[in-house]
């Protein structure tokens, strides 16, 4: 980890300068720069690079158990844990649906209209009984509002 350091500050810090403060030696630092990736390091930059990918391709909406058995199926096996552990230091979360949270004015009883159809939804011509309804549509990152209004003949 330290060694790791002093390579992403080398451009603004000497390395003997580093290597004292983080009580390293130099030599074993230019050992550390050549030494080979190990194959466990290899795999997880690979995994790194394909839990992002497969994240973004899914829109930002799975999660870890989701995202390890995509994994699985493209050919990847890995853990949900292996994967939540690298979403976690890439800081890589889910997003998910935003539940509605009705005010609490809209609650009570002094708001409601009076039942005038008492459950008879049969109309003999047009325009006789209509009635409306109102949504809201959670898309993407803010509210939608779908309003309908529907004669009861058709």
């Amino acid at each position: 980890m330290k060694y790791a350091l002093i390579r992403e500050y080398i451009d603004q810090y000497p390395v003997a300068l580093m290597c004292r403060v983080l009580r390293v030696s130099r030599s074993g630092y230019y050992r550390w720069m050549e030494r080979p990736v190990s194959d466990q390091a290899q795999r997880r930059l690979e995994m790194e690079a394909l839990i992002k990918d497969t994240y973004e391709s899914f829109e930002a909406v799975y999660g870890a158990p989701r995202l390890a058995k995509e994994l699985t199926e493209l050919g990847h096996p890995c853990s949900v844990n292996y994967v939540a552990q690298i979403m976690f230091e890439q800081g890589i979360k889910a997003l998910n649906g935003k539940g509605f949270k009705y005010p609490r004015h809209s609650l009570t009883m002094h708001n409601v209209s009076d039942n005038l159809l008492w459950r008879d939804f049969s109309a003999c011509q047009p325009n006789e009984k209509w009635t409306t309804d109102i949504t809201y549509i959670w898309v993407k990152d803010r509210w939608l509002y779908l309003a309908v209004v529907m004669d009861l003949f058709s």
